[in-house]
């Protein structure tokens, strides 16, 4: 696997389908070359978006500037930090733009120099975001960004600012692998495996599996999964061989219990950002340098294993997401170019009159063919359409659970929760968290879905339709509550209190004078009015905590009736979008196979009505022709074997998640 050249694949890639699509453009076969024509953009086109996400203060910026070669490229601090999602591209030089959202609801762009990427990403620069940034996209002549490779740096989940946890929940559905950054010198929290929970449902799929019978791995939207997930444990640095290996097998025991470890389970690597960030500021390391350069000097920061890593996991899905469909694309092409030329050819080689009826026969056979395919096409249609249909309704009453499982949880569960009572921002980061939890695990059941219904459709006409990417569903954002809104105390509020005290004094002092005099008295009369006291006091908590639920409970209710609204829509959304996609696919392939059938019938036709020396001159030219596509069908069936050889291939001893971490020297 290591000796394969994905960059050299997708090169001949590419070629082989445009010497195909010149061939179906000058027998004007304009399906087949527009079907060629859009695998080419797809493949020239192809991104791998890389989320990198974990808790606050996890060292996820600093670990972006160490991979990408840019030490203090994204701001980083003791305190929280990144506030804004910031995409990183490959660009021939720096590049900086600002995505800020406008009062009335849309949004514009801004050209900022790299100097100033603070001023906007960073909480401390821009407390509550006042700037109303929403995106941030730098481009840099990065090694690490090369090949289409995206790096997102996410705001930190479970932090004091609830918006940044919904943020990162809801960019997981974009990802097509995701770099979980967490602590060496403290175990996974319940929040982080809460997240990775979150994580692996909404990004679940493998490429390996994703397209339907005969075409292989698929191109099919966001997917990550086991397979396209990396931990990372920062601050190796700190803590000794030992410590190490203990808190990386206490970390892959809880994902082990989290997501099984049936395919040995997501790797799981202990690096020293630190180490690596003094190395590079030492040698001078040019961000667009070959990773080879500066990795054997640099043995004790676990980077080299974790950019072996990383490489390997970006390999595996490059090939299944971007290479696998084009390839499947060229065999189908190479099949309905073939088809027509060899039906010519075995007619132009006749040698009697009875083949030669045969052949006119033949030939009207294939143009009532044709017409039952244009015939059969509406009735497809139609069928497709059906059953997107029922999707919907299946998808909808599905989401519709899941928003009520969430409003369940959060009257039952988080208001019944006196810390989340008193600390409203923490249980709206936990309300914001599970609807955007809900969206992005809708995104991938409605993708995982779609997928499903096409590639039955397809196995069931016996054609090569190819599966439909859903998309995401974006987040419905932050959420904002006030415990104290509508909830002043009423008048009086120490009477009870008073009230309670005075009774318990009482009681206190009659107890204690009829037990030992007036002395008993007087210590039962202070026992008790303390006992009343508190027993008032506690009332009013009562009261307090109720008044408050109620009035969470309000406000949640008309935050339930925004979310669900939101996720609804943008689940119809989505699936107006692939069902409109999936009728053109269906579309476009019935236009391949029409004119494949259609161009068979005349030459048929012709070879019928071609003399033998004519026969003889007109079958030695169609052999060239003939040669050219059995030789591109043979490297079309080369590259599908080096894609699924990536696709498949174990991690080598490289990739190994326990390699060396830092020395003694870095403690």
């Amino acid at each position: 696997m290591t000796g394969i050249d994905m960059g050299a694949v997708a090169a001949d890639t590419t070629a082989v389908l445009e010497r195909l699509g010149a061939a179906a453009r000058a027998r004007g076969l304009a399906g087949t070359a527009e079907r060629l024509a859009g695998a080419a953009r797809r493949l020239a086109d192809g991104r791998i978006v890389v989320v990198v996400c974990g808790e606050f203060n996890r060292g996820k910026s600093s670990l972006v500037n160490a991979l990408v070669r840019r030490p203090g490229l994204l701001p980083v601090d003791v305190l929280q930090t990144t506030s804004v999602v910031t995409t990183l591209a490959w660009g021939p030089q720096d590049a900086a733009t600002v995505h800020l959202r406008d009062e009335d609801g849309g949004t514009r762009q801004r050209e900022v120099p790299f100097s100033e990427l603070a001023d906007y990403v960073a909480e401390s620069a821009d407390p509550g975001n006042r700037l109303r940034a929403e995106l941030l996209d730098l481009r840099l002549p990065s090694e690490a960004l090369a090949g289409g490779t995206v790096l997102v740096d996410t705001p930190g989940i479970g932090g004091v600012f609830p918006e940044h946890t919904a943020v990162t929940t809801g960019f997981l559905a974009s990802a097509d692998a995701v770099v979980f950054v967490a602590d060496m010198t403290s175990p996974l929290s319940a929040a982080e495996l809460r997240f990775l929970r979150h994580a692996v449902t909404a990004t679940s799929a493998d490429p390996a599996n994703s397209g339907p019978a005969g075409t292989g791995p698929t191109s099919t939207g966001p997917v990550a999964g086991p397979g396209g997930l990396l931990v990372v444990l920062t601050r190796a640095d700190q803590a000794d061989a030992e410590d190490r290996r203990e808190m990386l097998d206490n970390t892959r025991a809880k994902l082990a219990g989290l997501i099984g470890d049936g395919d040995g389970g997501p790797a799981v690597l202990a690096v020293s950002t630190r180490a690596r960030l003094r190395h590079l500021a030492a040698a001078g390391t040019r961000p667009d340098a070959p990773a080879s350069t500066d990795g054997a000097a640099d043995p004790t920061s676990g980077y080299p294993a974790f950019e072996s890593a990383l490489q390997h996991m970006l390999r595996r899905r490059r090939a299944g997401l971007l290479l696998a469909r084009p390839l499947a694309e060229a065999d189908a092409a190479v099949t309905a170019l073939l088809q027509p030329l060899e039906a010519e050819r075995e007619a132009l080689a006749r040698e009697t009159d009875e083949t030669l009826a045969r052949l006119r026969a033949s030939a009207e056979a294939g143009g009532r063919e044709a017409a039952a395919a244009r015939r059969s096409g509406a009735e497809w249609r139609t069928e497709l359409r059906t059953e997107l249909r029922k999707l919907r309704n299946a998808l909808t009453g599905s989401l519709h659970d899941d928003l009520d499982a969430v409003w369940e949880r959060i009257c039952n569960e988080l208001l019944h929760d006196e810390s989340l009572q008193d600390d409203a921002d923490r249980l709206a980061a936990e309300v914001a968290s599970a609807y955007a939890a809900v969206a992005g695990a809708t995104a991938h059941r409605a993708g995982t879905e779609l997928q499903a219904v096409v590639a039955d459709f397809a196995r069931q006409h016996r054609i090569g339709i190819g599966p439909v990417g859903a998309g995401r569903i974006t987040a419905p954002g932050a959420v904002r509550l006030d415990p104290d809104l509508g909830s002043g105390r009423q008048p009086g509020p120490m009477m009870p209190v008073s009230r309670d005290g005075s009774f318990g004094a009482s009681m206190g002092a009659a107890v204690g004078g009829m037990l030992f005099g007036p002395a008993g008295a007087a210590v039962g009369g202070a026992i008790g009015l303390v006992a009343g006291l508190l027993r008032g006091l506690g009332a009013v908590r009562n009261q307090e905590l109720q008044a408050r639920r109620r009035n969470l409970r309000d406000q949640l209710a008309l935050v339930r009736s925004r979310q669900q609204r939101v996720i609804t829509e943008g689940l119809r959304s989505l699936l107006d979008t692939a069902a409109e996609q999936a009728e053109k696919e269906l579309d476009s392939l019935l236009r391949q196979q029409d004119e494949s059938a259609q161009e068979t019938v005349a030459r048929l036709r012709t070879a019928a009505e071609t003399t033998r020396a004519e026969a003889g001159v007109r079958h030695r030219a169609l052999n060239g022709e003939h040669g050219a596509l059995v030789a591109a069908g043979t490297e079309v069936a080369r590259l599908a074997a080096l894609v699924a050889a990536v696709v498949d291939a174990p991690p080598t001893g490289e990739d190994a998640d326990d390699a060396p971490g830092p020395g003694a020297a870095e403690r």
